[in-house]
């Protein structure tokens, strides 16, 4: 009954601000990490958030690991765009994100809008 009681009295506490769980990125998990296999398939499937945590997580994975925190010379919302546009196309429902987003970031000093 204690046990009850103590469960019932912190089930209110912690961080929670009122925000929504940080959306997990699209595709499947595998070694910790969906950056390998997320596919246009997944990318369709998803909803904003999981695609911009989906960014989020390439990004963390193909910045240096020298870097102390992710950073891309190509911005989410030009990300997002592209695999919008890639994935869009009737050929793209295998194409992996992550070397979509790494060629496209490799390009991106050369893109000015």
């Amino acid at each position: 009954m204690v046990v009850v009681a103590l469960a019932a009295a912190t089930a209110g506490c912690g961080d929670d601000d009122g925000s929504e769980p940080a959306a997990k990125p699209a595709g499947a998990e595998i070694a910790g990490s969906v950056v390998q296999y997320a596919d246009c398939e997944d990318w369709r499937r998803a909803t904003d958030s999981e695609r911009y945590a989906t960014i989020d997580a390439l990004k963390g994975q193909l910045t240096p690991q020298t870097a102390e925190v992710p950073e891309s010379a190509l911005d989410d919302d030009q990300a997002y765009e592209i695999f919008e546009n890639f994935c869009n196309a009737k050929f793209g429902d295998r194409l992996r994100l992550y070397k979509i987003y790494a060629k496209a970031q490799g390009l991106s000093p050369l893109y000015e809008p």
